[in-house]
């Protein structure tokens, strides 16, 4: 990506972001929650949240470069993944590949390489048996597993630091431990016997430096908290999940850009449109068909929806053709106000009352 972007394309930029920014808050359990906690969001970041998302992740990456995507939410008690998170990560790793030349590596627990796997496929991507490997092909994605019992080495987390050395962490609908180490459905259900504790390696990588990225959509989820305090105080279970662990389901751990929507898969796919924007590659971002053809084999291969409980792709209970419109929607935010007639007076005006007041 162009970092010298002219007065009149930081305007298209803001433009963009806040059109894809209003997509993924659109409130569809009718609760209000999710607006609220973009809000604590956007009042940290300053502006819209998806391009300010894909900016990090573009300035980040160079080709040939490690992208960590950590997700992947199994629920209990069959520890199977939910839609949410495997699909949008899928997608995003599609976007870094088209549009950064990145090589995505996913982190989660055994159960999430059969979804990955048939998610990565339909979307023309290969999933590569090694880093090594994916490196070397093109159009390759890889999967590192991680164990969430005590057969898993201890130093799991420093030895994957060293061994990948991301350009970036990506964290997107992952769980997110409380200050008491346990994990939690937005609900207040404890389901730490089901999760791996992948915490460490974002906050380690943080600690080193290398920029983070959270996308969530109830605060429970890692790297969410900027806004903790927020989700604590405005969400049922935030403050106390009533489990008895003694906290809530509020994670505290906080990444460089937070992204609050109303379903996390959304945001992903918000910011690999942004990405296709900022890259100038609209081939990053998936069509109706393509999206389509990940969600669908994501549940054949085992995915289910989180709230309705069936191998359907529906996500967060939204059903499968919402979210195929909503990426038709997402590609038509992005191109429309991009046409190069449209770059006349009314940016540049909007570029000097915007800049020039800021300065």
């Amino acid at each position: 990506m162009r970092t010298d972007r002219t007065a009149s394309e930081r305007v298209l930029d803001l433009s963009i972001g806040e059109n894809l920014d209003r997509l993924i808050t659109i409130d569809t359990r009718g609760d209000g929650i999710a607006r609220v906690i973009y809000d604590a969001a956007r009042a940290v970041q300053g502006g819209p949240l998806t391009i300010a998302a894909a900016g990090c992740i573009a300035e980040a990456v160079d080709p040939g470069d490690v992208v960590l995507i950590l997700t992947g939410f199994l629920i209990p008690p069959s520890n199977v993944p939910e839609t949410d998170g495997p699909i949008g990560g899928v997608v995003l790793a599609r976007s870094i590949i088209r549009g950064l030349g990145g090589v995505p590596v996913f982190v989660g627990e055994p159960e999430l390489e059969p979804v990955l796997r048939g998610a990565v496929a339909a979307a023309g991507l290969a999933l590569a048996a090694s880093v090594e490997q994916a490196k070397a092909w093109p159009n390759a994605v890889a999967f590192m597993p991680f164990a969430r019992d005590e057969a898993d080495p201890p130093g799991r987390a420093e030895s994957l630091r060293e061994e990948l050395s991301p350009a970036i962490v990506i964290a997107t609908e992952r769980p997110g431990a409380n200050p008491a180490g346990q994990y939690h459905f937005a609900g207040g259900l404890n389901v730490s016997s089901s999760i791996a504790p992948l915490d460490g390696l974002f906050q380690g990588l943080a600690a080193d430096a290398v920029p983070t990225l959270a996308i969530g959509d109830f605060g429970n989820e890692l790297g969410m908290g900027a806004i903790a305090e927020t989700v604590k105080a405005e969400t049922p279970a935030g403050g106390d999940c009533g489990c008895g662990c003694g906290g809530g389901t509020a994670n505290e751990t906080v990444a460089s850009v937070t992204l609050a929507c109303s379903v996390s898969d959304w945001g992903a796919y918000a910011v690999s449109a942004a990405l296709a924007h900022l890259t100038q590659e609209p081939t990053a971002f998936v069509d109706r068909a393509t999206y389509g053809r990940i969600a669908a084999a994501a549940c054949q291969a085992g995915a289910i929806d989180g709230t309705s409980r069936l191998a359907v792709p529906a996500i967060d209970g939204v059903p499968a053709g919402y979210h195929e419109r909503l990426v038709e929607q997402l590609a038509e935010v992005v191109a429309l106000p991009a046409r190069p007639y449209l770059d006349n007076v009314g940016r540049a005006f909007r570029a000097t009352r915007i800049f020039s007041a800021a300065e």
